[in-house]
């Protein structure tokens, strides 16, 4: 399936910070959470995992609307959410 803007999953760093809670947005077990995850690197997990993707760089959480730390968003279908997110979470803690 190819990248369609509408149906992207969208990849929030906030996902994978290892100081944040369940409650607070967290949706990786800690063992696959990193300190400050980066753009590049959950791109590259996507990239890894042959899917397309495209970066914002100016997104905001909606949960922490004041920090603009950006997003990725990944083509669907190929994969689950779920399982996206276990395989991006591993690819930050070994590129930590």
């Amino acid at each position: 399936m190819a990248y369609d803007d509408d149906n992207a999953i969208v990849i929030w760093p906030e996902y994978f910070d290892s100081s944040r809670t369940r409650a607070e947005g967290r949706r990786a077990p800690l063992s696959l959470c990193v300190e400050k995850p980066e753009l590049d690197i959950i791109a590259k997990g996507a990239m890894v995992l042959d899917l397309e993707y495209k970066i914002f760089e100016d997104a905001a959480y909606p949960a922490n609307w004041a920090a603009k730390a950006g997003c990725v968003r990944v083509e669907k279908g190929k994969i689950s959410k779920t399982k996206l997110l276990a395989e991006i979470g591993k690819i930050l803690v070994s590129n930590s």
